[in-house]
């Protein structure tokens, strides 16, 4: 393929995106259900590069992955940064592209370390404690871990493995338990699965990014729920990226394309779209999610480099 070609293609897209966006703009401006919200803090500390995923500890200091950096960054509450762990490499306590990360009750810290195929887990101060890979079976390709779930159910430790599109499951000692998924578009299967996120109830809500949709299954791996289809009006996603459950069990999702957060109940029913002053609230390129303890939301904006906390109606 020429070099031309590749202009081309790329000019074809850019004017698909614009035209799409101009949908998205006049679809959202009609009976759009608003759900207001407040910016409490913008978290932007310095030095990070396309910030993929965040988790927050029992004492409330905020890890970022920065993986572009092959680093996480620890921050208090506040933003003001504590310090770095991590570096390009593939020894222990060093990473490769890391992309999403969970924090257990006891405060271990779960990083999947993409390029490397594997979990690491730490203790809060950065300290590197034990790592396992992440399970391949024959036939398939190196594992691809892109986030990690954390629950005290059985200690299972839930895996997104985007290469062969399935959730593994270890025991948080790194022991292989079970696995769902595969290729495909039927309920129960993925294209692409990416972020994780639990209830209560240690349901666990996947992110199916090519399907455009969240999958909601029981601990076990059994299908409950898709919330979600392609599109670009209110209620649909397009290129959804990160998932988060609040206090009240609503289901908050980002859509890293069309810059906006859309709520929903946990079987799917769509109840609207974070706003400012009844208007859509814009985020730079969102990406993962988490409520803190006081049910304040934390949005990653990738390109932004930065930390959104607000505060959602109820």
């Amino acid at each position: 393929m020429n070099r031309p070609l590749r202009i081309g293609k790329k000019l074809l897209l850019s004017s698909i995106a614009a035209a799409i966006l101009i949908m998205i703009s006049a679809t959202l401006s009609f009976s759009m259900e608003c759900l207001d919200s407040k910016v409490l803090k913008t978290l932007k500390p310095s030095g990070i590069d396309q910030p993929s995923d965040l988790a927050i500890g029992p004492k409330g200091n905020i890890y970022l992955v920065d993986g572009v950096n092959n680093r996480i960054a620890v921050m208090n509450g506040e933003g003001v940064l504590q310090f770095f762990f991590g570096k390009i490499g593939d020894r222990p306590g060093e990473f490769r592209y890391p992309m999403g990360i969970d924090i257990g009750k006891d405060g271990r810290i779960f990083i999947a370390d993409t390029g490397n195929h594997r979990i690491q887990v730490f203790d809060p101060k950065g300290t590197f404690l034990y790592m396992f890979p992440v399970k391949s079976s024959p036939g398939e390709k190196p594992a691809d871990p892109v986030d990690v779930l954390a629950l005290e159910r059985k200690s299972y430790l839930y895996v997104s493995d985007n290469d062969n599109h399935k959730i593994k499951v270890h025991q948080q000692d790194g022991a292989f338990v079970f696995e769902w998924g595969g290729f495909g578009e039927s309920h129960g299967r993925f294209r692409y699965p990416g972020i994780l996120a639990a209830n209560e109830f240690n349901q666990v809500f996947v992110v199916d990014v090519l399907n455009t949709r969240i999958q909601k299954f029981d601990p076990d791996g059994n299908f409950i729920a898709e919330i979600g289809a392609w599109g670009v009006s209110p209620g649909e996603l397009f290129k959804p990226k990160g998932v988060a459950v609040d206090n009240t069990g609503r289901i908050f999702i980002t859509d890293s394309f069309m810059g906006c957060l859309q709520v929903f109940t946990d079987l799917g029913g769509f109840l609207g779209v974070v706003c400012e002053n009844g208007t859509k609230r814009e985020f730079t390129t969102p990406v993962g999610v988490v409520f803190d303890a006081h049910n304040r939301l934390h949005v990653v904006e990738m390109r932004a480099n930065r930390i959104r906390v607000l505060k959602v109606a109820e």
